[in-house]
């Protein structure tokens, strides 16, 4: 897998699928990497069970400008864990969607 380290996103191409880069390093077990947009609620919830697991995580708020125009709370987040456990964070978002 590689690592783009402008995007934070793990690819097994040359290129990173969000920017179009090309200059990409091989992803170490220890890089935080792009697991996808949760709604808040949720990513509150996830977050306090990952740390729990001693899972690191981070939630970057994520959502519409008009929301933060009027200083209210984004309605998401971009959730980012080490490369290490993406998979298993992966399956998590894969089985609440199920």
């Amino acid at each position: 897998m590689n690592f783009c380290e402008s995007c934070n996103i793990a690819c097994g191409g040359e290129r990173c699928p969000k920017c179009g880069r090309k200059k990409l390093r091989a992803v170490n077990g220890d890089d935080f990497c792009l697991v996808g947009r949760v709604e808040r609620l949720f990513g509150d919830g996830l977050k306090e069970q990952l740390e729990h697991e001693n899972i690191d995580c981070v939630l970057a708020p994520y959502g519409t400008g008009v929301r933060s125009k009027f200083s209210l709370p984004l309605e998401s987040y971009l959730l980012y864990v080490r490369y290490k456990n993406f998979e298993y964070v992966r399956q998590i978002l894969k089985d609440r969607d199920a």
